[in-house]
């Protein structure tokens, strides 16, 4: 999937939930297979509570920005 037709979009996450929440919504714009994410996210959530940045390899400008602006300072409810 790695082409110029794709935009790599960087994402702080806080939990595991919001990395599924993520791919839901690629598959719902994308269908499965139409993107890319970052491997092995829910072995490190697994290991550590702490937030990290993750990417993801879209095909459409317009759905990074999305993903950017929904998940933006967004950290889990205490």
């Amino acid at each position: 999937m790695s082409n110029t037709n794709t935009t790599r979009v960087y994402v702080n996450i806080h939990s595991q939930e919001q990395w599924y929440n993520i791919i839901r919504d690629a598959n719902q714009w994308f269908g499965r297979g139409n993107w890319r994410g970052q491997k092995h996210i829910r072995k490190k959530f697994l290991r550590s509570t702490s937030p990290m940045t993750v990417w993801f390899e879209v095909p459409d400008a317009k759905f990074a920005s999305f993903i950017q602006l929904k998940y933006a300072n967004h950290s889990p409810e205490i």
